[in-house]
């Protein structure tokens, strides 16, 4: 644990034990002023030690929830107020700091102000992201041809950690103008294990059926972050608004590859991969970018029935890239012998990307009811890099290469929307949006006709709002967006969204509200389509602060499927992929306070997702399919529930105890499964 974080825990302590006050009755208040210095201080602290049972795959526990035993500062809440009279460096000041001790997502708030002078705050946050499959498992399905064995997990695991820490101080220099200095920091970090299969650049076009069957399992641990420091001001007179801000942004990134063992074999179980042994491999990845930085924004009204806003933001990347690698092992030569090989690559190149977005809106109120707004955003990307590549097999100098590649990517965005409010329960908001995107591709300064393409997209819609009483109201929106062209195989040619909720509140203590999300999307060229429903409906009640219950079941499908072309190796080259997945979430909860100082919750949820997916060979159309692929994983169930109970002491706080109990199952990949039993106590002091 950090020095800050043992800080907090011992503060959080002392908060807790603050001295008693003389003797109080039930009716008095258990609240208890804390005096610092200048300030008076109120808020609250819990802390608590949870304890942990888990049988079966603890990976997988660790993936969904991560939550281990231990002492645990839960929360911290403090809040200072400067007394009257005392001319204290600040006016308030405020703490907050939850899940500090082990918990997966911890963070920490700190703001502290004076009044017309100036505001300052920090922020701080860690996210853990666990990922291990079970990949000691073969997953049941049919062989695809003779000699391939199947049965393959994906071999992805990662354990990482993300941290976000940011300063923001405004100074306030009068009533309408504000200095700003900003620093904010992301970091990524931690141990990954990812596959590759071994292809070089310009490698031979045999060794395209050696990539494709083989891809090996390697260690990569990841170290990235960025540093934005950035000043600027905001100004305002009459009615309008000013916003600049100037400054500097890097961002560095570290990848190192190496085999897990020595010699590996492939992920792959096929019996001829057994013969073909990764000897060893190691590689770097390396970038940097800088950038400076230019944002400005204003908003204002020229006329009294008019808005006007827009910015302008610039930004431009700039830096090296270096990539290096190098792998041996046995693999067929062009002969198709099995033969010892020895593969290194390196590559180096100079990257400037400088972005440009330009935003233009305007709205015109010309009666009470009716309203017009307009939007235009151009957003110009462009990414020029020069490389020098080199790779040898076998010692030979296979290729070395220098080039220069650009992308010109520009984004012109238009969207135009009336805002009709006939009444005052009834808005409706039809509009259009237009979308051109030109796409332009360069090696060496020849256009690349292959992956340049023009795209011009229309997507109608409208919105609505009703609400013809207090007890009901209707919201929704629909939709249609039609693409000229498709960059890939998955961009859809059509699509249709629509999304309605429905809240109904017949009586004070009863509330009944619906959501709906329909989604359709289709590219025929590539037998591709997308289909979502889901719809949730949330029944609660309540019987003021003594009793509340509340439901809801949640139903959702996703079904989609398509053509996916290899673009090596042998045949068949083309599979057409189908995924259905079908999920209901039913939930619900009750609590009651059966006495004055003492409560009872009850809450959880049970999930239920099943599906299909399946990968069919597409030869020739006068040849049956080579092979089916049935699914690798089935139903899968997981159901939670929670009771608290707890009891406010007087004059000592709040003593709660939780008690959590849930398990995973899947019908297919058992190896997964795993049940848990948490309890948690904790103890929360109010001062």
């Amino acid at each position: 644990m950090t020095r800050i974080g043992r800080f907090l825990l011992i503060l959080s302590a002392l908060l807790l034990i603050a001295p008693l006050a003389k003797a109080q009755d039930d009716s008095d208040s258990d609240v208890i002023p804390v005096t610092l210095g200048d300030f008076t201080l109120s808020g609250s602290s819990t802390a608590g030690f949870r304890f942990d049972n888990v049988k079966g795959y603890a990976p997988q526990y660790k993936e969904m929830f991560d939550l281990n035993g231990g002492f645990r500062l839960l929360d911290l809440n403090v809040d200072g107020q400067a007394q009257k009279g005392k001319d204290a460096f600040a006016d308030h000041f405020s703490l907050n700091v939850s899940s500090l001790g082990g918990d997966p997502f911890p963070s920490a708030q700190l703001d502290v102000s004076k009044d017309k002078l100036y505001d300052f705050r920090v922020d701080w946050r860690q996210d853990y992201y666990f990922w291990n499959e079970n990949d000691n498992v073969v997953l049941p399905i049919a062989t695809i041809a003779a000699g391939q064995s199947t049965g393959l997990t994906s071999n992805h695991d990662w354990a990482t950690v993300r941290k976000f820490g940011s300063m923001d101080f405004t100074l306030h220099a009068t009533n309408n103008l504000r200095f700003r200095f900003d620093y904010y920091r992301p970091s990524d970090e931690g141990m990954t294990y990812t596959t590759e299969s071994p292809d070089f650049f310009d490698s031979p076009s045999y060794w395209g059926t050696y990539a494709r069957a083989n891809a090996f399992y390697l260690f990569a641990p990841v170290n990235d972050y960025t540093n934005r420091f950035t000043g600027g001001f905001d100004y305002s007179v009459n009615d309008w608004s000013f916003h600049y801000d100037v400054g500097y942004q890097t961002f560095t990134q570290n990848i190192n590859l190496s085999n897990v063992s020595a010699p590996e074999l492939s992920i792959d179980p096929a019996s001829s991969s057994v013969a073909e042994p990764l000897a060893n491999l190691s590689g770097t990845e390396f970038r940097k970018l800088t950038t400076p930085i230019s944002e400005f924004s204003f908003v204002g009204k020229p006329l009294k029935k008019l808005e006007w806003r827009g910015g302008y933001m610039y930004y431009r990347y700039a830096g090296p890239a270096t990539f290096t690698q190098e792998y041996s092992g046995t693999a067929p030569n062009s002969t198709g012998v099995l033969s010892s090989f020895n593969v290194s690559e390196s590559a180096t190149a100079s990257v400037t990307e400088p972005n440009n977005i330009l935003t233009q809106g305007l709205t015109y109120h010309a009666w009470h009811w009716l309203a017009f707004d307009a939007d235009y955003k151009y957003s110009r990307f462009t990414t020029n890099a020069t490389g020098n590549y080199q790779s040898l097999l076998n010692g030979t100098t296979s290729a070395t290469s220098t080039t220069n590649t650009m992308w010109r990517d520009g984004l012109s965005d238009f969207t135009f929307s009336l805002i009709f409010t006939p009444s005052a329960t009834l808005v409706i908001k039809p509009g259009i949006q237009l979308l051109k995107s030109d796409v332009t591709a360069l090696t060496n300064g020849v256009v690349d006709p292959e992956i340049t393409l023009r795209i011009k997209t229309v997507s109608p819609g409208i919105s609505f709002g009703y609400e013809p009483a207090k007890e009901f109201s209707v919201r929704g929106d629909f939709s249609t967006t039609d693409n000229g062209a498709s960059y890939t195989g998955m961009m859809p040619h059509t699509e249709q969204a629509a999304h309605f909720n429905v809240r109904y509140h017949p009586l004070s203590n009863l509330t009944v509200e619906d959501a709906v999300t329909i989604g359709n999307e289709k590219l025929l060229t590539t037998n591709f389509e997308n289909n979502i429903r889901s719809n949730g409906i949330t029944v609660s009640y309540s019987m003021g602060d003594r009793f509340s219950i509340f439901g809801s079941f949640a139903y959702d499908s996703y079904y989609a499927q398509g053509n996916v072309d290899y673009a090596r190796g042998t045949a068949p080259i083309t599979d057409f992929l189908r995924d259905q997945e079908l999920n209901r979430v039913w939930s619900g909860g009750i609590e009651g306070k059966p006495t004055k100082r003492s409560g009872l919750r009850l809450s959880g949820n049970f999930d239920r997702s099943t599906g299909v997916g399946q990968i069919t060979g597409v030869p020739a159309a006068s040849t049956p399919a080579t092979y089916n692929e049935p699914p690798a994983y089935g139903p899968e169930t997981w159901p939670l529930v929670t009771g608290t109970a707890y009891y406010d002491l007087p004059r000592a706080g709040r003593l709660a105890v939780d008690l959590q109990r849930t398990y995973y199952i899947e019908q297919i990949v058992t190896a997964n499964n795993f049940s848990a039993n948490l309890l948690t106590v904790r103890w929360t002091k109010g001062f």
